[in-house]
């Protein structure tokens, strides 16, 4: 008999039987922004309140009578004949809560959270006729229009994560499983003969990369008992007896691949493959990476066809760039980052192919970008803007720079990447897909190029988290997966509430492989003398008091956010106060549109003025670079 919690535990294909998919999707979504609150349960009873997109929240209550029969009521109107998207969600949200309850480790965390999702957010389709060995086809349940996936799943056994995904987080996320293999393993334990299937062995051998062993990742062969034994010697010369492959990698590896390419009694696994490839390309990119660095430095500043003499601090980082190909500049403001994106692209388009050039900044800066591409580089530029059909044209104008803002990116994904198909990727103020739930965010990470550089002033303000989303599109094997991340680099407490961070210094020597990151005190004998002089302006009383009312306010929500997650409409009344502070430190007709004046105006003023009237003071100015 199942227990009270697990009375409200429902998998994918219960949730779609409740209701349309577009309620499911719907309520999905509503639970993946935090607005489900005051989820609370007692024995048979469900309680939730959900906020929807206006704002409004919605209470509603899902119970079991003494027959089993489960009984629905919203405050939306709805009832167990007619399903809604608030119950839907509050569903997910004690789906969630149920899990966090668990005291596992890292690895089973990141597991157990897959598992769930793969119950709940997957659906899946065998290729063919499939039993349960092979080719699956799975896709996530979302509202998402933008972006659709399916994935293609190869089973491979029932009793260990051995099994292949062709999405984005299996690549990276280390543990050898993910929700879309959950959820085929989820349709296949469904069957009335589960109990037998689980002890079959597998068709044929299989060679994988394993995260299980000691010392992962290992390539690992998967013996059959009817392995042949023409294939059984083959393979005794490059696996051990425990079936971990034993010869030096990728050399190794690749012998092997070509020894049985026309073998069909063993299938080599995608996983296994890759992982080969991941480490002859780093092989191969720290010998390019070495030549690169050595003749940027020799040319003394003077790159060809840049028309700057470049500081000793902007060389070493156009040779940073242009010889990792994928990396993080994180130079301090006014250090001169544009000029080295600028120089370190123009040495890529001229000795490495790299053609065509997406340059994706905030729409502010595009015509500051074409304008100094012109000028240091001389090489075509294209602003990318106007309607569908008008993009769709200067997508094709050739080699060269293409310059648009991000909100472009999430509209136009499908036709850069299949039109344009850009060598280079450069991201500039990069800190604006910070947040990786985004949509831009999601949209910029999959844009497919061979190099990327990613510029930003501030890649760490407040959380670990935001650079873990920048480094995603620089190369996200650096950081490994977010679950080793979170477990490796913050300190938690029992409901996963990071309290501090720790390790910061290993942090730091992963990162120096991609990120370069110069403030003005280590390059500061390398800049022109500036003089700098701090002057403080009193607010006025009007000010003062819009100031004192906003944070008040902000300070009102930081102290919920304490407690629990803001919904929505909660994050936007945060912002508005702290940016409406910020404000009225300028100017209080900022924020009440009618109070004239400011302060510092007026402060500003009188020093133009001082300039340009008083002598000294002129030479002064002129002299400090003001």
């Amino acid at each position: 008999m199942s227990s009270p919690r697990e009375l409200f535990l429902f998998d994918s294909e219960q949730l779609h039987a409740l209701a349309a998919a577009d309620t499911v999707r719907q309520g999905l979504a509503w639970f993946k922004e935090n607005r489900v609150t005051g989820v609370s349960q007692e024995e048979s009873h469900l309680w939730a309140e959900v906020e929807d997109a206006n704002g409004e929240l919605f209470g509603n209550e899902v119970w079991f009578d003494a027959d089993g029969e489960m009984h629905i009521q919203c405050a939306c109107g709805a009832d167990t004949q007619h399903v809604c998207a608030h119950v839907i969600a509050a569903l997910y949200a004690h789906a969630s809560h149920s899990g966090e309850q668990a005291l596992m480790g890292a690895t089973e965390t990141a597991i157990e959270w897959r598992v769930k999702r793969g119950r709940t957010e997957v659906k899946v389709e065998p290729v063919g006729d499939t039993v349960w060995f092979g080719a699956w086809k799975a896709g996530s349940i979302t509202t998402d229009k933008h972006f659709t996936h399916s994935y293609r799943v190869n089973i491979r056994s029932l009793a260990q994560r051995s099994n292949h995904c062709t999405c984005p987080d299996f690549a990276t996320n280390q543990l050898g499983t993910c929700k879309h293999i959950e959820g085929v393993l989820h349709k296949i334990s469904k069957r009335r003969d589960y109990s037998k299937l689980k002890k079959q062995p597998a068709p044929l051998s299989y060679v994988y990369l394993n995260w299980d062993a000691p010392q992962p990742p290992v390539i690992t062969l998967q013996r059959t008992p009817e392995m042949d034994e023409g294939l059984r010697s083959l393979c005794a010369g490059y696996f051990d007896e425990a079936g971990l492959f034993k010869q030096p990698l990728p050399d190794g590896f690749f012998r092997f691949a070509a020894a049985v390419q026309d073998r069909v009694d063993l299938d080599v696994g995608e996983d296994a493959q890759g992982y080969a490839r991941r480490l002859a390309e780093r092989a191969s990119q720290q010998l390019r990476a070495q030549d690169i660095r050595a003749q940027i430095e020799a040319s003394g500043g003077h790159l060809p066809r840049i028309k700057a003499k470049l500081y000793p601090y902007q060389v070493a980082g156009v040779a940073f760039l242009a010889a990792n190909g994928r990396a993080l500049l994180a130079d301090d403001m006014g250090l001169g980052k544009t000029l080295q994106a600028i120089a370190a692209a123009g040495w890529l388009y001229r000795t490495a192919q790299a053609k065509k050039v997406l340059v994706v900044c905030p729409a502010s800066l595009k015509q500051q970008w074409a304008r100094e591409i012109e000028k240091f580089a001389g090489l075509p530029v294209q602003i990318v803007q106007g309607g569908p059909e008008a993009r769709s044209v200067q997508y094709r104008r050739g080699d060269g720079f293409y310059i648009l803002n991000y909100e472009l990116v999430l509209r136009d994904l499908s036709v850069i990447n299949s039109v344009l198909s850009p060598d280079l990727l450069i991201l500039d103020e990069a800190q604006r897909i910070k947040n990786w739930q985004t949509k831009i965010a999601t949209a910029v990470k999959r844009v497919e190029s061979r190099y990327a550089f990613v510029l930003s002033g501030t890649p760490l303000e407040n959380r670990l988290e935001d650079l873990y989303s920048l480094m995603q599109v620089v190369d996200p094997h650096v950081l490994g997966p977010l679950w080793r991340y979170f477990a490796d680099f913050h300190i938690t407490d029992e409901r996963g509430k990071v309290l501090g961070y720790r390790n910061l210094s290993a942090l730091r020597q992963r990162l120096a492989l991609v990120m370069l990151r110069r403030d003005r005190r280590l390059v500061s004998d390398q800049l022109p003398r500036r003089i700098e002089q701090r002057l403080d302006v009193a607010m006025t009383d009007a000010q003062r008091g819009l100031h004192d009312a906003a944070v008040q306010a902000a300070g009102q929500l930081a102290r919920l956010m304490k407690r629990r997650p803001l919904t929505p409409s909660e994050q936007n009344r945060f912002m508005s106060a702290l940016q409406q502070a910020r404000m009225a430190c300028n100017a209080a007709g900022l924020v009440d549109k009618e109070t004239e004046g400011s302060p510092k105006l007026d402060e500003l003023e009188n020093l133009i003025q001082d300039c340009v009237c008083n002598p000294v003071s002129r030479r002064w100015c002129f002299r400090s670079g003001h």
